[in-house]
């Protein structure tokens, strides 16, 4: 499937996390992980128990899976949709939270929804995670998955052009320094998301996004402000201005690259070092579901490997299936962009854990940095 030119925002839940102070709006979407397009939300249709209720990113789950599980099961998926992880933080602490059996948060959310007491831990004995890829396991955000199971997976990266930007990426300075260039500066763009902004300048400086403090927050967002004025845009990421010249140079997740690259196969793609993001969009169980057992059903349907395989057909974002790389059928396009590269390492790869502590603070320097930029 290709990939939605116009990928949906994510943003974070601060009111709720105690985290953005009053009357203050601060903005953040983690575009790095958004799917594709919109799915028509269904009603609600709470403990009716031919029904398991999913609340999902849009577009998440292909019509001919969700008619298959009914076929098999003769339960119903009934999906209600949202754009970003604060409606998700926002319906699961209210009433209104009590109707759904299957949430789909990003990897960074687990934790909070979890401090909150919104999600149910998953029965190990009425779910096999044995299919699943064991990187993606007892991951930072939810050691030993207690809360969820991962659903499928993505990453930040760059794509560029190489006439415009002659000399190759390998860290996150190249790219400050490519975008600062004659040809390239004004023709950037970069995530709207404060973490995937000041993230690479944390790791530039070799700290860890996850456990530093506001004052280490602050030092780092002074590199991008000063690199702001370079960025044409902090929008949702189109691939065709890659395709027609109008960026040149980009943050982006792999499935985004690998759509702008059947646009113009010339562009490369590239995660840059010392380190960057992997994002896991996960299976999580409201601990207010009325119908667990078909919660339980489809998670066990989903994980089956031919499902897997269709799905990240489907999505053009890898499922969590082993070995799913060498299982893929080699009339896929482009598929080793569907991973992510020939020779992704985990071990430099990190997730981003949303902290009230901090997260205001990145949400302030975002605000700043896109305000540098004169966006």
């Amino acid at each position: 499937m290709n990939v939605s030119v116009n990928l949906p925002s994510r943003r974070s839940a601060l009111a709720l996390l105690g985290a953005a102070t009053a009357g203050t709006t601060l903005a953040a979407c983690s575009d790095a992980s958004a799917p594709g397009k919109t799915q028509t939300a269904g009603a609600n249709k709470a403990g009716d128990k031919g029904t398991v209720n999913i609340y999902t990113w849009p577009d998440y789950f292909s019509s001919k899976s969700l008619k298959t599980f009914t076929k098999k099961t003769g339960i119903s998926p009934n999906i209600s949709t949202y754009d970003s992880s604060d409606t998700v933080f926002t319906k699961l602490n209210s009433p209104a939270g009590a109707g759904f059996d299957i949430v789909v948060p990003s990897s960074g959310w687990i934790q909070p929804l979890a401090d909150k007491g919104l999600l149910a831990e998953i029965d190990r004995d009425k779910v096999d995670l044995s299919s699943l890829d064991p990187s993606l396991l007892d991951r930072e955000y939810d050691p030993g998955n207690k809360y969820s199971i991962p659903k499928d997976w993505g990453m930040l990266g760059i794509v560029y052009n190489p006439d415009a930007v002659r000399h190759p990426i390998r860290t996150w300075q190249d790219f400050l320094d490519a975008g600062s260039q004659k040809g390239v500066s004004g023709k950037v763009r970069m995530s709207s998301s404060a973490w995937e902004t000041i993230g690479i300048s944390l790791w530039i400086d070799g700290k860890n996004w996850n456990t530093v403090g506001a004052a280490a927050i602050k030092d780092a967002a002074k590199r991008i402000k000063a690199f702001a004025p370079h960025v044409k845009t902090f929008e949702g990421f189109d691939p065709a201005t890659l395709a027609n010249g109008s960026v040149v140079l980009a943050q982006c997740n792999q499935a985004a690259a690998r759509t702008a690259i059947a646009q113009n196969p010339k562009l490369k793609w590239v995660i840059p070092g010392p380190r960057s993001e992997l994002w896991v969009d996960s299976y999580a169980l409201p601990k207010k579901s009325h119908n667990p057992d078909a919660a339980y059903k489809f998670l066990n349907y989903e994980l089956t490997p031919s499902v897997q395989l269709h799905e990240t057909e489907f999505l053009g974002y890898p499922a969590a299936l082993k070995g799913l790389r060498r299982k893929m059928p080699k009339s896929v396009k482009n598929s080793d962009l569907i991973f992510g590269g020939k020779h992704v390492d985990f071990d430099k790869l990190t997730t981003f854990v949303v902290n009230k502590k901090t997260i205001g603070v990145y949400q302030q320097q975002q605000t700043e940095i896109q305000a540098a930029a004169g966006k």
